[in-house]
């Protein structure tokens, strides 16, 4: 027995989390298990996989949203256990659903874009598969007209419970008045 002391390793400093999710990028892994998961399990189900700064971004149109994200949770290789997040975007062309999953089991971050035609703002419910999507498609339909057909209590979160005006489209009628206070640079809303 000696009387040596055990040497100890330097551990690299600890990161905050912001820079964390500045050096992030999409996880090639998972973009390659879901090309071939999805190819095998979707063959004539359109869809696009691409990339944003810091996820794998699968893009689908709103009719195959449900059955791929069904997928996205039940294949153990893929195993999306969570929804983390829904945005709604109002481009010019239309309106954007941003849906950020997480799995636990495999580490992997995926974003899903659903994007729809002007004229047709629904989108299937994923209430039946992740419980954090009661609120988020509440606050998406009330706050940018979504239609999430199958959700069980689509009344307002924010605003007022008969108050039927969507505050974050480019169209609403305050957008203008915003604009013209320079708070935005664009002409003021968008032509229908």
């Amino acid at each position: 027995m000696t009387n040596e002391e055990p040497q100890q390793t330097e551990s690299p400093p600890a990161r905050p989390l912001a820079t964390l999710a500045s050096t992030q990028s999409p996880n090639q892994q998972l973009r390659k298990t879901l090309e071939d998961t999805l190819a095998k399990v979707h063959p004539n189900t359109p869809f696009e996989i691409g990339e944003t700064k810091t996820d794998v971004n699968l893009h689908c149109p709103p009719e195959h949203f449900a059955a791929l994200v069904t997928t996205l949770k039940e294949r153990k290789e893929l195993a999306f256990d969570m929804l983390r997040n829904m945005s709604g975007v109002d481009y010019e062309e239309g309106l954007t659903c941003a849906y950020h999953f997480y799995s636990f089991a495999h580490n992997y971050s995926l974003q899903v874009t659903v994007k729809c035609p002007p004229d047709n703002t629904h989108i299937p419910s994923l209430t039946g598969l992740y419980a954090a999507a009661l609120w988020h498609e509440r606050e998406a339909a009330e706050m940018f007209g979504f239609v999430f057909d199958g959700h069980p209590n689509l009344k307002n979160l924010l605003l007022e419970e008969d108050l039927n005006i969507h505050p974050l489209l480019k169209a609403h009628p305050l957008a203008k008045p915003e604009i013209l206070q320079g708070i935005e640079e664009s002409k003021p809303g968008f032509d229908f």
